[in-house]
């Protein structure tokens, strides 16, 4: 399974993304993005060349075909990467993503600027606990009413921005073009030519990743199963053990 982060995320982040989700028996490979985590950032960082060099890396290590798992910003890639590259793909993942639309982009594409400081970022994490939850669509209510698994698990998560420098080039290239791209490119994703099977799970109230643009796009698709919970935000907070048992039974199907 290739797991393709999210913003201000990294291959950690794609390392603990897909423990949470994936069966023991899944290999994870996850890379950092363009300007995450000490990663290149060639001339021209954008989707087309990310998923080349995806396929690089899945070459020199002699993988013919992978289940993409992709998170929020990662929904870009993971579509250009099908469209591109059908033949390497078995399914797709997506959750909490984003999708292609004909709206113009309202609001920011990004967390807000000010974070992009180690400093700033670490203070709200540390002691304002309740806005960082703010930021991802939750509430201090719903986490205080949450085990310990999924507290740990959200936690765990939120560590992985940190620390903001190495990949905050990643960050920003991700607001300026990678959240745009499927808006500004729109006609270059014809969802309507993809024969692959898709999982997609998402929640309402995601703040960033809308629920009516998935809900628009995926009428599109050919092969979609969708999970749609009222709640859970960004990262569907409060539902690990409902989405492990969605992920399971889609990857099982390509193992039997």
């Amino acid at each position: 399974v290739l797991v393709v982060h999210g913003i201000s995320g990294g291959y950690d982040q794609g390392i603990i993304t897909g423990t949470g989700l994936l069966p023991g028996n899944q290999t994870i490979i996850s890379v950092s993005r363009f300007g995450y985590l000490q990663s290149t950032f060639p001339e021209h960082p954008d989707p087309v060349n990310q998923c080349k060099a995806y396929i690089e890396v899945l070459d020199s290590n002699n993988i013919d075909k992978v289940i993409l798992l992709a998170t929020s910003a990662g929904g870009t890639i993971a579509f250009r990467f099908v469209l591109l590259y059908p033949e390497r793909v078995t399914g797709l993942i997506l959750v909490g993503s984003g999708y292609p639309s004909q709206e113009e982009q309202k609001g920011p594409a990004g967390p807000p600027a000010f974070v992009y400081n180690d400093r700033i970022f670490g203070f709200i994490m540390n002691h304002m606990h309740g806005m960082m939850l703010k930021l991802f669509g939750l509430s201090k209510e719903e986490y205080s009413k949450a085990g310990p698994d999924e507290q740990k698990n959200l936690d765990e998560l939120f560590k992985t921005i940190l620390p903001v420098r190495p990949r905050k080039k990643g960050i920003i290239h991700d607001e300026k073009v990678t959240n745009t791209d499927m808006i500004v490119n729109y006609s270059t994703y014809p969802l309507e030519n993809i024969e692959k099977p898709f999982l997609i799970l998402h929640a309402k109230n995601d703040p960033m990743a809308k629920y009516k643009t998935m809900e628009i796009a995926t009428k599109r698709l050919r092969n979609a199963e969708i999970v749609v919970y009222e709640k859970g935000g960004h990262v569907l907070f409060g539902h690990t053990e409902e989405n492990r048992e969605h992920v399971a039974g889609f990857i099982k199907q390509w193992q039997e």
